[in-house]
């Protein structure tokens, strides 16, 4: 299991979403992917539903105000 990190903070979508895409594309199944993200709508919404739907395993947690730790695993 490899873990990448990606750093979207000062992003907006689509940009957010697009550069999770990319990024969780070149990971091998049981590596996981640790997003920033200070984008309420990319970390609540977008990538979680992004997620779910690829059918990663995922788990936000906002770690203060206006910052979010997103943990996706790829199945």
């Amino acid at each position: 299991m490899t873990t990448k990190t990606l750093d979207i903070t000062g992003k907006v979508c689509p940009y957010c979403l697009l550069a999770v895409q990319k990024a969780t594309a070149a990971l091998n199944p049981s590596d996981e992917l640790v997003i920033s993200c200070d984008h309420p709508p990319a970390a609540t919404t977008a990538i979680p539903q992004f997620a779910q739907d690829a059918g990663m395993a995922i788990s936000t947690k906002k770690v203060s105000s206006g910052l979010w730790e997103i943990h996706l695993i790829k199945k």
